[in-house]
């Protein structure tokens, strides 16, 4: 349901109209019963590829209301109930050389990646978990690509106490690195990196 939606205009304002399809974004038009409260938002699937000759596997959905509002009873990013916090675009794991970007959200992890950058995003600041520290152990560096505030700074310094081949990477101030990359352009990005 995303071509001509709200959604696709939203992806292209971001930058992101050209990984629609690599990351399999949609758009919540008519929603399934029981999914009413997705209506009118992204759809940001985490595609697993057990095998690399095959399709991915879609095992988690979470959605972004891209509406500009307060949220009011429901919060900018949602999941479905149950659902617990996992890597997104674990490919990149697979296909990275000696370093890989971790990224706060799946909107800079595109970014990154189109910008030619392996990355790999937690969903948010809060949700990096205890686990997620062993797929990294093996790269030379791990970008540690932060947002410019303090929760940012904060998810930075959390993650770069579990990894030693870890490097914090913020972006400026009141940036993230969709905006950064949007702003200054993917070469500036990977000037920030070398």
């Amino acid at each position: 349901m995303l071509p001509g939606s709200p959604g696709a205009e939203y992806l292209a304002s971001r930058g992101l109209a050209g990984a629609i399809r690599t990351y399999g974004l949609g758009f919540v038009d008519e929603p399934l019963p029981g999914h009413e409260m997705y209506e009118g938002m992204l759809a940001i699937p985490y595609i697993r590829y057990p095998n690399p000759r095959k399709a991915g596997i879609i095992v988690a959905i979470r959605f972004r209301c891209i509406e500009d509002h307060e949220h009011n009873g429901h919060g900018k990013y949602n999941t479905q109930p149950g659902d617990r916090p996992r890597l997104y675009n674990a490919r990149a794991l697979q296909t990275a050389q000696e370093s890989i970007a971790l990224c706060e959200g799946e909107f800079d992890a595109i970014s990154a990646e189109l910008a030619g950058v392996p990355a790999v995003a937690v969903p948010g600041v809060q949700a990096w978990r205890p686990h997620f520290r062993a797929p990294f152990l093996g790269y030379e560096t791990v970008w540690i690509l932060t947002d410019g505030d303090e929760p940012g700074r904060q998810f930075g310094n959390t993650i770069a106490q579990t990894l030693n081949n870890a490097k914090i990477i913020p972006s400026p101030d009141g940036m993230d690195v969709n905006s950064y990359i949007n702003e200054y352009g993917p070469e500036a990005l990977k000037e920030r990196l070398a």
